[in-house]
């Protein structure tokens, strides 16, 4: 069977994959800046940055080529880790992924995520408001720690310089199965923003629809990951 890496999204960490790992045997890294790869963390980091530390860590583990699941920022990260090293990665999942182009965002939501950094109240707030259902306590717990404990670098480094990259001409030979599960709910990265700038770029990419979720999937509908992953398991 085929090895799964479970990637993350902007400041979150390989805990948020807590619930899916419960049924789904896989690798959980974390991206540079956050959890502990806190210390890898460096200003003005950018999606190659963070794709190839990566895939260094993938080639480090030698067990590809990975299926690789990537959530929100991860995706963007996934995107250029398989264009880059085609013979690592063998198969995408994009959960509720960050666009290969620049992200829809105004300045005032840059700046307000920019400034959550290391505030637990503003934390608080900014995943109460991209979610939709409850998450328990210990996961949103995790997510605040996560926040408290992120590089100040790369946290400032993903509103100010990777979400704004466009790396769509990077990724014009991809070729392998994706799969891009996200939900009509999601307030953080709008179902429009999918369809057009990630299904529409990806002609072999197969869309799973969910509702009553909104950004945070793995933590949200848990068992909607593991359904599609395992589904994937089986063939």
């Amino acid at each position: 069977m085929t090895p799964l890496v479970l990637v993350h999204g902007f400041g979150t960490s390989r805990h948020i994959w807590r619930r899916v790992l419960e049924d789904v045997e896989a690798l959980a890294i974390d991206l540079i800046g956050f959890g502990d790869a806190v210390a890898q963390g460096r200003a003005g980091q950018t999606v190659e940055d963070m794709a190839q530390a990566l895939a260094d860590r993938l080639r480090e583990a030698g067990d590809g080529p990975y299926r690789v699941a990537a959530h929100s920022m991860g995706g963007k990260v996934a995107l250029l880790v398989a264009a880059r090293n085609p013979g690592l990665v063998s198969e995408l999942f994009l959960i509720a992924p960050s666009p290969p182009t620049p992200e829809p965002m105004d300045p005032e939501g840059r700046a307000k995520l920019r400034a959550a950094h290391g505030d637990r109240d503003a934390l608080n707030a900014q995943y109460h408001d991209i979610t939709v259902q409850p998450i328990p306590q210990q996961d949103f717990a995790q997510l605040v720690q996560d926040g408290l404990c992120a590089s100040r670098d790369a946290w400032t480094a993903w509103p100010d310089v990777g979400s704004r990259e466009d790396i769509s001409s990077q990724l014009d030979g991809l070729n392998l199965p994706i799969t891009v599960l996200f939900s009509e709910d999601d307030p953080a990265i709008s179902p429009d923003t999918i369809r057009s700038e990630v299904l529409g770029r990806f002609f072999q990419a197969k869309p799973v629809v969910i509702h009553g979720s909104g950004h945070l999937i793995p933590l949200e509908d848990p068992q909607a990951v593991v359904t599609l992953l395992a589904a994937k398991e089986r063939r």
